[in-house]
């Protein structure tokens, strides 16, 4: 068994959900997070209570997704490979073995 941890943007969710639902993922958990890193920053406009200011900054924080899930060793090469064929996600994908697990 493989556990995957996939960061990626905001707006990059669904298609990543869509492709472990095509390859029978059992379970997935995601989080909302904010990170820094190589992926790039949008400038956003600065909002004064409640007036726009026109001023442009970059946030030194992004919002991202972290999703996580368990599968098969030959899934997890399958779900790399779409997502990474997917030329609209951005992001990072960690992958490390699961050598043991335990129902409550």
């Amino acid at each position: 068994m493989k556990g995957l941890i996939i960061y990626v943007k905001e707006n990059n969710f669904n298609a990543v959900k869509q492709i472990l639902i095509d390859n029978q993922v059992g379970g997935i958990t995601y989080f909302d997070i904010m990170g820094q890193g190589p992926l790039d920053r949008e400038a956003t406009e600065r909002i004064v209570q409640g007036y726009k200011t026109g001023e442009k900054y970059t946030p030194e924080f992004a919002r991202r997704t972290r999703i996580e899930t368990i599968v098969d060793d030959t899934k997890a090469s399958a779900i790399i490979a779409a997502i990474k064929s997917d030329n609209n996600i951005h992001g990072k994908i960690f992958t490390f073995d699961i050598t043991e697990s335990h129902d409550l």
